[in-house]
């Protein structure tokens, strides 16, 4: 298939998929404007129109305070079963254990005037580098830490009007192509709000395979973007993203990471809005086109062109008591590899994936809520880079015994995986939130089976089916 989800889907060291969502109430927000959380956020991870507004606005309406807030993570993750590993200690550390995972700082909220942003620093306290032996296969994990620059931005938004319509105009500065979108149905924004970060070391990726888009970029690159709200009805934004190197290793990832190969990638992203009393409708279109230099996963590997191009919606119904909301995103990626890759790294000179998600939310008082989610993705098969290969000798592809970091391979070369699950959770205190993660597989790389490639045993869909639970505290 491609790097972008295989970095997503199994390599550590893209931790953006392990942080909370962007959209996450913090004591600084409240401070500065002197509303609750509930007034912008639904949950820990969608905001109301009022929190949409806000953000647009750059992070600006309200008093100057000190725009500081800090979060942290505790958590276990259980999965139903390790029998098919060659030695569960190894290939899935701390399964069942109980964790600090993540601590984070914040500089978000009014900066000067109407300039404002969401900075954050992130320490991933289950940092999970994977060890290899001489032949390839895994040895160990290190579970450690590890200290990046999140998915963050800073904008500045003026309010005008168009033909007496109130037109709000912006430019945003971010490290993570979609994270700036306003809706919890697209990338970097859209559920799971939180997700296990064990989950990188295990090798699941809990909706299995993922589009360049959807985070395979955040924390990577650096781009600037223009928008434009109409009358609280029509969205339109424009991006284009680069490399961002730093000699400063806080502003990185560790570990292999996509690296764009132009100064040429651009976003975009148009959306329908209205909002009616207690309910509030969106209907989208988001994309991006990108260009990364080689796969770190297969040695000699061609670089690949990107072609993502998405379809989202949703639907809120927002009351004191009770809350409703829905969320739906479909990507079609396509990725042209060109013709040296053939016979090295894929079968075909292109791929092709396609992804949906949505998500349904009931909430009762901001206290107490439950959603239910599904997910399914379907690519284009490549024997030469999923498929599981015993014999040693081999090299080329992404998944042989010789040099692979992929820690489960297809039996049939397909990545098409599929599941749903629920959550529940419980927020106590303004900033305190308690949450009960449940996911199921029906299928998983290519079938209801596929191959552990730490022993080359089959490794039932279900086995990957797991339990997580958090306790996330802002400050």
């Amino acid at each position: 298939m491609h790097m972008s989800l295989t970095l997503k889907l199994f390599l550590p060291g893209l931790l953006a998929a392990l942080a909370c969502n962007e959209a996450l109430a913090l004591p600084s927000f409240v401070r500065q404007t002197g509303q609750s959380c509930a007034s912008c956020h639904l949950n820990a991870g969608e905001l109301t129109p009022a929190g949409r507004k806000f953000k647009l606005l750059g992070y600006a309406q309200g008093s100057s305070v000190l725009p500081f807030s800090a979060t942290a993570v505790a958590s276990v993750t259980k999965i139903r079963s390790s029998d098919s590993s060659a030695n569960a200690n190894v290939s899935m550390p701390k399964n069942g254990s109980a964790i600090l995972e993540t601590a984070s700082v914040y500089a978000a909220g009014k900066y000067w005037g109407d300039l404002g942003g969401y900075l954050k620093l992130s320490l991933n306290g289950a940092n999970t580098t994977p060890l290899f032996g001489s032949q390839g296969v895994q040895t160990g994990t290190r579970v450690g830490s590890d200290i990046f620059l999140d998915a963050s931005e800073i904008r500045y938004a003026r309010q005008t009007t168009l033909g007496g319509r109130e037109l709000i105009l912006g430019v945003t500065v971010n490290n993570a192509p979609a994270m700036q979108d306003l809706w919890a149905s697209t990338p970097v924004n859209s559920y799971p709000y939180r997700t296990s970060g064990l989950l990188n070391a295990w090798g699941i990726g809990q909706f299995g395979p993922t589009t360049l888009i959807d985070g395979g970029l955040t924390s990577q690159v650096g781009g600037i973007g223009f928008y434009a709200m109409l009358d609280d009805g029509f969205y339109a934004e424009f991006a284009n993203y680069s490399n961002m190197h730093s000699s400063l290793a806080s502003l990185q990832l560790s570990g292999p990471v996509n690296t764009i190969n132009s100064g040429y990638n651009p976003y975009w992203r148009f959306a329908l809005n209205k909002v009616a009393g207690a309910d509030s409708f969106m209907l989208g279109t988001f994309g991006m086109i990108a260009t990364l230099a080689r796969d770190t996963l297969v040695p000699g590997s061609a670089s690949g062109k990107y072609r993502d191009i998405g379809l989202d919606a949703e639907y809120q119904h927002i009351t004191d008591l009770h809350s409703w909301s829905a969320q739906a995103a479909y990507i079609d990626e396509k990725v042209d590899w060109g013709s040296r890759s053939v016979g090295r790294s894929h079968d075909r000179p292109h791929s092709s994936l396609k992804t949906v998600k949505a998500k349904l939310t009931y909430d009762y008082a901001r206290r107490y809520g439950a959603n239910i989610f599904g997910f399914h993705s379907k690519g284009s098969t490549d024997n030469l880079y999923w498929a599981y290969n015993p014999d040693q000798t081999v090299v080329t592809g992404a998944c042989n015994q010789n040099n692979s970091l992929l820690a489960y391979c297809s039996a049939n070369g397909s990545p098409d995986t599929s599941g749903y699950g629920f959550e529940l959770y419980f927020a106590p205190l303004p900033h305190l939130h308690v949450a009960l993660q449940q996911t199921f597989y029906r299928s998983f790389l290519g079938g209801a089976s596929f191959i552990d490639n730490s022993s080359g045993k089959t490794r039932a869909a279900r086995d990957n089916n797991f339990t997580y639970l958090y306790l996330l505290l802002s400050y």
